[in-house]
């Protein structure tokens, strides 16, 4: 990755000089004589590090790092400065510079301090990075089952640990796929850079090829600053394609170079960015029938497709319920700091007999109210969300059985979903299947449709 570099130097000799030993090593270095000449560039490009010469006309080169360090705590900044004046070097420090070069400076050790200077940068993202995922708590654990199927992902994602190809998970809505994403980032060489997710279908068609892509500075109206796309942000770690079969054609083909060349331009931009990442997919259509309808590229299909990974539906791994039950139950108790609850035999007979049209997901969410509306820490029934075929309260909308003995709440929840599924499930079908579209009829966000289909068990194919 090509880094920016800004030189602020009166000596402008000094200054060429020390630009043309940068642009040998792959930098792209500019040059100001002056602190007012550098804010005039601060509002046309974003630069990566300033080169700051402590002796300046106007505002001295102090003044220059203080006032660029309030505008942004995180740029980076390496002072020069004479023989005479390291004490001024040392107040540089204080003030968040990175290191300092005397004069003259030897080409050495200025590539030396630079190339130190942007791993600890690195080195700093990717703790913050690593951090962050930790406290959301992705873990391989977070994977249950006992089901064969799941103990021969739990295996192939060990075996990855040690490879770098590329990964499509397949799978029905509310499988997991997400999390064996992360697991298989997270125990690879690769888990101590980022993991940088986008879900294809919930970006607008638009917008989708900017996110990925990034963009410079007036690319397109409102494009007011430089933008890096996410295959930029998963540089040395993983770029994790939710919904990939929902990835407009045209892109796709943009997709396949860039997984080819690791190289990618912004848009906007002139200039090839070297990258290093590793692309795990995922879907829950059936890409063969899309390979057959010409949507998805066969190209790019065998690219992503090196290792399948498939997870089964619930119904089909009725075993690892009792598991997931445990797991759910103990992660509710520690994230509401409460008693863990129990179930009832009766409860758990409920549970391994419903179908599970929305899988792991589902389970979850279905635990999740059981532990709300419990009187106690346990729980003797299921309330389970809304199905077709019952006895409806509200008139024209999907039905349910009306129990006067459950709480008004649960009444008013078991109600309303009832209308959301038929609400959505008229805009789907008017629109369909397309998220974008119920979104706007909606006049919510597309990921908000998203979870919708998720909570009311749709399934975007039917209405396609």
């Amino acid at each position: 990755m090509q880094h920016r570099l800004l030189i602020v130097d009166d000596d402008i000799n000094s200054a060429k000089s020390l630009a043309r030993i940068l642009d040998s090593e792959g930098y792209a270095p500019d040059y100001v004589p002056s602190a007012e000449e550098a804010f005039s560039l601060l509002r046309e490009v974003d630069y990566d590090l300033f080169l700051i010469d402590m002796v300046l006309p106007g505002m001295d080169g102090l003044d220059f790092l203080k006032r660029v360090k309030e505008m942004n705590p995180d740029m980076l900044a390496v002072v020069i400065t004479s023989y005479g004046s390291i004490s001024t070097a040392v107040d540089a420090l204080k003030s968040g510079a990175a290191d300092f070069l005397e004069k003259p400076v030897i080409p050495e050790k200025l590539l030396h301090v630079l190339r130190r200077t942007f791993e600890e940068r690195q080195l700093k993202r990717e703790v913050v990075a690593l951090r962050a995922d930790l406290l959301r708590r992705y873990h391989f654990e977070n994977l249950v089952g006992k089901h064969p199927g799941m103990q021969g992902i739990f295996n192939l994602i060990e075996s990855l640990s040690s490879m770098d190809s590329s990964v499509l998970i397949t799978g029905e809505t509310g499988t997991g796929k997400d999390l064996v994403a992360r697991a298989i980032h997270f125990h690879s060489n690769r888990k101590s850079g980022p993991f940088v997710a986008i879900n294809c279908a919930a970006v607008p068609e638009t917008l989708l090829e900017s996110e990925l892509f990034g963009y410079e500075r007036g690319a397109f109206t409102g494009a007011e600053r430089r933008k890096q796309g996410k295959l930029e942000q998963a540089n040395g770690g993983t770029l994790f394609l939710d919904e990939i079969a929902d990835m407009p054609h045209a892109l796709q083909s943009k997709l396949l170079r860039t997984i080819q060349d690791k190289k990618i331009e912004r848009l906007g931009g002139t200039k090839l960015i070297a990258l290093d990442f590793r692309i795990v997919a995922a879907t829950n259509k059936d890409l063969t029938q899309e390979l057959n309808a010409n949507r998805f590229r066969l190209d790019l299909y065998y690219r992503i497709n090196v290792v399948p990974i498939h997870l089964p539906p619930l119904r089909e791994r009725l075993e690892d319920i009792p598991l997931l039950t445990d797991h759910f139950l103990d992660k509710l108790a520690r994230t509401n700091n409460r008693p863990k609850s129990s179930l009832s035999q009766r409860a758990m007979l409920s549970l391994m007999k419903h179908s599970w049209p929305g899988n792991v997901r589902e389970l979850e969410n279905v635990l999740e109210r059981a532990v709300i509306l419990a009187q106690n820490d346990f729980i003797e029934e299921i309330p389970f969300p809304l199905s077709p075929g019952q006895t409806s309260i509200c008139p024209g909308a999907a039905s349910f059985e009306f129990n006067p003995n459950l709480p008004l709440k649960m009444i008013r929840d078991q109600a309303l979903a009832v209308v959301e599924k038929q609400y959505f499930s008229h805009l789907l079908r008017k629109n369909k299947g397309s998220v974008r579209l119920t979104a706007a009829d909606a006049q919510v966000d597309a990921r908000t449709v998203l979870r919708k289909i998720t909570q009311l068990g749709l399934v975007r194919t039917d209405y396609k």
